[in-house]
């Protein structure tokens, strides 16, 4: 397999009707379908709207109930993992025991996120997804390659107040002083996809081409500037805070949404979402050879300016 070009190739999507899992399924679908002969989605409704939308475009389904995958993965090459958090671990577990059981080469677990190695990370949440990727890595480290993918932040997430960016009443919010020069990787979901699909026929032909954990970023833009390109595209003027935080805030142990949300807030101001000067983008689109990463000035022209 090793410098090899591979052969046709069958990804197997959990997660697949959401808002990131549809786009990563569309990208093996329409981007590489002389490499990827089957993709299957793993689906406990097959007869919702997002499932036959997929199926339509070309997706296999196959329904699935509960936490046993037995034989779900049969002859599949790829395993990605685009649930959200509310998969337990028990079904995460018995997922990638049954890839290895059926033979599976690569698997991108629930990743795509901030890169939880750096900065603050008191949350359940991570902590669970770095339980589940130990253990996944020591199922069958000669067979299984684990490949996670940390992306920084949506782009269809982060102009969101919860996160302290208020578009509408025109008040973007940094936390600590001096912190809204700092940059956060920013990323589409259709580049996600794209990615994770360059990277599986890059590691499927070679495992040690690929790190095992990858960093990408579309964009990576500070407070202060997301606030001059809302403004521009929306004609609103956005003003800029630094609020205070207290001390201490980083060792608060988190549970809930609110809590992650101030997490990743913490991590915005500790410039520990930055990829502009660390990440894999070369490898996985030199030159955006394969793609235009999409930035957030198209994303607030498109989609923001006419909201």
């Amino acid at each position: 397999m090793s410098g090899s070009t591979p052969s046709k190739l069958t990804v197997a999507i959990v997660g697949a009707t959401g808002d990131l899992g549809s786009s990563v399924t569309k990208a093996f679908l329409d981007l590489y379908p002389e490499t990827f002969n089957r993709v299957v989605i793993l689906t406990r409704n097959p007869q919702s709207d997002g499932a036959k939308a997929l199926e339509a475009l070309g997706a296999e389904l196959l329904q699935t109930n509960g936490p046993i995958y037995a034989g779900a993965l049969k002859g599949v090459d790829v395993l990605v993992n685009a649930a959200g958090p509310g998969i337990n671990p028990e079904e995460n577990d018995a997922l990638v025991k049954e890839a290895v059981a059926s033979g599976a080469r690569l698997y991108f677990p629930s990743e795509f996120g901030m890169d939880h190695r750096y900065g603050p990370q008191n949350h359940v949440w991570f902590h669970e997804k770095e339980r589940h990727v130990g253990a996944a890595r020591n199922l069958a480290p000669d067979q299984l390659k684990v490949i996670k993918v940390y992306i920084g932040m949506f782009t269809e997430i982060i102009f969101s107040a919860f996160l302290g960016f208020d578009t509408e009443n025109g008040i973007y919010t940094s936390l600590g002083t001096g912190t809204s020069d700092k940059k956060i990787a920013i990323t589409s979901t259709a580049d996600i996809g794209a990615s994770v699909a360059r990277l599986s026929i890059l590691a499927a032909a070679d495992p040690k081409s690929v790190p095992d954990d990858v960093r990408i970023s579309g964009d990576n833009k500070s407070i202060n500037e997301l606030a001059e390109i809302v403004s521009k595209a929306t004609g609103k003027t956005i003003k800029v805070v630094e609020e205070p935080v207290a001390e201490g805030a980083d060792d608060k142990d988190g549970e809930d949404m609110a809590d992650l949300a101030r997490l990743l807030r913490l991590n915005f101001s500790h410039g520990a979402t930055d990829f502009s000067k660390d990440n894999d983008n070369e490898l996985v689109n030199p030159g955006q050879k394969y793609w235009t990463w999409k930035t957030t000035e198209v994303y607030a022209r498109d989609v923001l300016a006419k909201q």
